[in-house]
């Protein structure tokens, strides 16, 4: 039996949240941006690339904000419907790949799973795998019920590998509530998605784990292996067909195909192969694990504001609030802002605990491992 206080369950779900927003702030003013403009423009990046606005607001967290009204609305025992009724309700149009044939679906009574799959050529894209940190946060030290969350709320825009980016980045959450140790909890979270050979992005995470065990302190040289082993998976990727139920020359598979040759940095597969590694070169810095992780992955391009918000979240949920160092932490002012109907601005402070009060209710009632005191 795993205990954790009501105290400490607070402190590490406002930790991740502030984590993550951080990691907004040094992820957003580099994103897409080509990693040699990155070095050029930036250096080697420690702090914020640029100064922090409070009136910035990211589009990634507002599938989450949606994902906590559900919860209050409908209880811990939702449904993939309930959550995408509050797209339509709440959101505003900034809709991007996967979310934006989402919407049109469910705005045109195709709900979920079927909203993740018609005419989405964008189905393991990377935005299941941005939205996961509430469901980790919801289910602390217990995954796999983080996991169904997840694979529930992935549902509503994504499938395959898509939904397997966001189970396993909830899961990372989840465990980081009581395991301390960064590998251990990637090699332990695994457990909860297909094996290698059943699945590319397994695949991906065990293939960024041997690029760092094979490239010691030189995360630089690591992007380089693994851009070009994306590229190799990517051109075999080509060759298949991707879109269920359409045929091979079909209209979508033709798009499909050009989002996989020209658009594939906001791929799920390059950007987890990103994090993992940033994780574990950050892991080298006792002092600020965090801060040296979400700057690595700032610095090694691609979907950088997703990937820096998750790197934060994972590692403010297992240090806590307490433990980030202010130096990310103070200037955040407390202070976020979505771009959700009525739930525009937000005290982190505020959020953490409407996300803590339903955790303990799904804890009492689906987790008899967990005690929260």
């Amino acid at each position: 039996m795993t205990k954790i206080s009501s105290v400490e369950y607070y402190d590490k779900v406002l930790g991740s949240w502030e984590g993550h927003i951080a990691g907004d702030y040094v992820g957003a003013p580099v994103e897409f941006k080509p990693y040699e403009e990155i070095l050029n423009k930036y250096g080697n990046i420690t702090y914020f690339p640029e100064p922090i606005d409070l009136n910035y607001v990211n589009d990634d967290e507002m599938y989450e904000i949606c994902a906590l009204v559900a919860l209050e609305k409908k209880g811990i025992n939702l449904n993939a419907k309930d959550i995408a009724l509050e797209w339509v309700d709440l959101l505003y149009d900034l809709n991007f790949t996967a979310e934006k044939i989402a919407l049109n679906n469910l705005r045109s009574n195709i709900w979920p799973p079927q909203s993740g799959l018609h005419n989405n050529i964008y189905f393991d894209a990377i935005g299941a795998q941005m939205r996961a940190d509430i469901w980790g946060q919801i289910a602390p030290g217990a995954p796999s019920v983080a996991k169904k969350y997840a694979e529930m709320d992935g549902s509503i825009s994504h499938a395959e590998i898509g939904i397997e980016g966001e189970i396993y980045v909830a899961v990372l959450i989840s465990n980081a509530f009581t395991e301390q140790n960064i590998r251990t909890n990637i090699e332990k979270s695994l457990n909860h998605i297909p094996p290698p050979n059943e699945s590319l992005y397994s695949q991906m995470i065990r293939k960024a784990i041997q690029i760092y065990d094979d490239n010691p302190a030189d995360f630089r040289n690591a992007l380089v292996i693994l851009i070009r082993y994306w590229d190799d998976i990517r051109k075999n990727v080509l060759k298949i067909t991707g879109v269920k139920g359409s045929k091979s020359d079909s209209l979508l598979n033709r798009k499909r195909k050009l989002f996989l040759k020209d658009n594939s940095g906001v791929h799920v597969l390059p950007n987890i192969g990103i994090i993992i590694l940033s994780l574990l070169y950050g892991s080298e810095d006792k002092e600020d694990p965090l801060g040296r992780s979400i700057c690595i992955a700032a610095m090694m391009g691609l979907d950088t504001d997703c990937n820096c918000g998750n790197i934060g979240a994972i590692l403010g949920t297992q240090l806590g609030s307490k433990n980030i160092p202010s130096k990310w932490r103070d200037p955040l002012k407390n202070t976020f802002s979505t771009y959700v109907k009525g739930y525009e601005r937000w005290k982190i402070t505020e959020l953490a605990l409407k996300i803590t009060e339903v955790g303990k209710r799904v804890i009492q009632e689906k987790q008899q491992d967990i005690i929260i005191s």
